[in-house]
């Protein structure tokens, strides 16, 4: 499994996992196999999922600073979100990718699971995070 077949199947997870915040990283692990019938995850998958998960209140914090006035991390499409959270975990925390790269992985995960129209939004909102 290429290191974009992982992402994608953990931006799958993270999308799960955000619809019972009390799940644990295990239980969205087993659940995400079950659902996209897996064998197993790949060892970076299970990163990102993992990762997200316990960082994810202090992701949505960073994602919402950059939010226009009088939205919220709530009011962001679900599908959306979870692709903001593993570009920003990947930005933030990963050796594996470059940040530009995690970006432009983002938006990728944008043409297959979200309306293009949507790109410069994820593009705008993980611009703030990239170092100049």
């Amino acid at each position: 499994m290429n290191q974009h077949q992982s992402r994608r199947i953990a931006m799958q997870a993270v999308y799960l996992a955000n619809q019972d915040l009390k799940s644990t990283p295990a239980e969205v692990e087993i659940k995400t196999v079950k659902m996209l019938n897996l064998k197993e995850l790949s060892a970076y998958s299970k990163t990102i999922i993992e990762g997200v998960i316990e960082k994810r209140d202090e992701l949505k914090g960073s994602l919402a600073i950059y939010l226009k006035q009088n939205w919220r991390i709530d009011r962001i499409n679900q599908i959306l979100l979870a692709i903001l959270e593993v570009a920003l975990f990947e930005i933030k925390y990963s050796t594996e990718i470059e940040p530009k790269a995690a970006v432009n992985e983002a938006l990728n995960l944008c043409d297959e699971f979200a309306d293009p129209k949507d790109k410069p939004f994820i593009n705008g909102m993980l611009a703030n995070f990239i170092p100049k």
